[in-house]
């Protein structure tokens, strides 16, 4: 006769080995839906509309923002199906509805906008684009920052306010930000002008972009070819160099290729 305790001793350890197992086919769920997100994320830049749709597709419908983000940028850019902003909108909220920052931070600017089936309320987009600040959206500090220095869509302009934006979006390491503040500070918009900290944010943003562009990043690859094209972000004009960067990204399939085969053309 077997003994209750022994009898309770062997329903825990089935308990717990049952509960472990479950721990590790989670885990491994998990690693195979972020291969997903980020196999997606790659065959969007480079234009593969449709492994990124049937990648992000079931995890969006599974409620996974990061894949309901990707679902609205589809619909927003008419990626392989017809553009439809009011449609990425819904993908872009129910993202903002669990708290994503980068969901958040798209509802708040097509309110400001007044854009994809939202009416034009800056006020609320404002509130929604600072709460995904608040939750760790960096580049959404800078395009606040870029609202009020501009005075975009209705928002007042502000200078000084505009700066103040831009610092925090720097200091949380957004590179368009920090490109932005050395503007502010090289030419003492709502700041006072100071040579110093300029050249220390550009060397910020030049540093941040060289890291991204070395990794693949088209964009940042653009960016910086353009900057030695034109002599921004206190570089020096430099044709070779404009011709390295942009040829790199010109090489890739992507959307802005047209833009980097400009800057090749110009460098020539």
């Amino acid at each position: 006769m077997t003994h209750p305790v022994s009898k309770r001793l062997e329903s825990f350890w089935v308990s717990a080995c049952a509960a472990a197992l479950s721990v590790v086919i989670l885990g491994v769920s998990n690693i195979a839906a972020a291969d997903d997100l980020e196999d997606a994320a790659a065959a969007l830049q480079r234009m593969d509309y449709a492994t990124a749709t049937a990648l992000w597709q079931p995890l969006a419908q599974q409620g996974s923002s990061k894949a309901e983000i990707g679902m609205g940028k589809i619909y927003d850019g008419g990626f392989g199906v017809a553009k439809d902003p009011a449609q990425a909108t819904v993908w872009f909220q129910k993202a903002a509805d669990q708290g994503d920052a980068e969901g958040e931070c798209l509802v708040g600017e097509r309110y400001v906008q007044g854009y994809g089936g939202l009416s034009h309320d800056v006020s609320q987009g404002l509130a929604l684009m600072e709460k995904a600040v608040d939750h760790g959206n960096a580049n959404c500090a800078a395009q606040i920052g870029e609202l009020y220095r501009n005075g975009l869509f209705g928002a007042p302009k502000n200078p000084e306010r505009a700066a103040a934006w831009h610092r925090r979006a720097a200091e949380m390491g957004d590179t368009l930000a920090e490109g932005r503040l050395g503007i502010d500070y090289q030419f003492g918009i709502g700041v006072q002008q100071d040579s110093a900290q300029a050249a220390y944010w550009y060397r910020k943003e030049v540093e941040q972009l060289r890291k991204e562009a070395e990794q693949g990043s088209v964009s940042a690859q653009l960016t910086l070819g353009q900057s030695y094209e034109w002599a921004s972000s206190g570089l020096p004009i430099d044709k070779a160099a404009a011709l390295y960067w942009c040829g790199k990204a010109a090489r890739q399939k992507s959307p802005i290729k047209g833009f980097a085969e400009q800057c090749v053309a110009a460098a020539k």
